[in-house]
């Protein structure tokens, strides 16, 4: 064989259609705040494929509003 060597083109990207939800919330106690201020549910991955769980996730309505200045337990959220 003589000359360059040609590369060989690369494949296309594969494109993978995914869409992250949650199963339906519930309420549940926040041992932080004491009170039923707590969401908790299940995070899902909808795929071609069919549904795969992520793992769970929670959110108290006191504890991780987004607009108290403060972060958790009273903390700056920023420095």
């Amino acid at each position: 064989m003589t000359g360059p060597h040609k590369p060989r083109p690369s494949p296309p990207p594969a494109v993978l259609s995914i869409t992250i939800t949650s199963s339906i919330p519930t309420e549940t106690w926040c041992t932080a705040c004491k009170a039923y201020t707590r969401l908790t549910g299940t995070l899902l991955a909808l795929s071609p494929d069919g549904v795969s769980t992520l793992g769970p996730w929670t959110w108290c309505d006191i504890c991780d509003d987004p607009s108290d200045p403060t972060g958790p337990n009273g903390r700056p959220a920023h420095g």
